[in-house]
């Protein structure tokens, strides 16, 4: 029985629902915001392969891919406008465990 390839699911999926598109911008954010840029990266890239293809965006957000923090945002901007989102920044103390954690 073959297999599908996860990337095509996630495109296909994302092209036929707009709160998983969503779901999948919330989650880049937050991983840019908490450090880990590469996830960040990775499901923007997942998002952005959903829509048509764009060979440029899809090099600066490749793992060879460099992008600024002014292209990266200029990106996340971009999207929210497509998707007709307003994003909003909480900051929230960590749980007591998230703490321990970091210490």
């Amino acid at each position: 029985m073959p297999t599908r390839d996860f990337r095509e699911t996630v495109r296909e999926r994302a092209r036929d629902e707009p709160e998983f598109r969503e779901a999948l911008l919330k989650s880049a954010v937050r991983c840019l915001l908490n450090g880990e840029v590469e996830v960040g990266r990775i499901i923007l890239s997942d998002y952005i392969n959903s829509g048509k293809r764009n060979d440029s965006l899809m090099h600066k957000l490749s793992a060879n891919g460099n992008p600024s923090v002014d292209n990266l945002l200029g990106i996340v901007a971009a999207v929210a406008e497509h998707e007709d989102i307003e994003l909003e920044v909480h900051i929230a103390p960590r749980s007591n465990s998230e703490r321990q954690l970091a210490a």
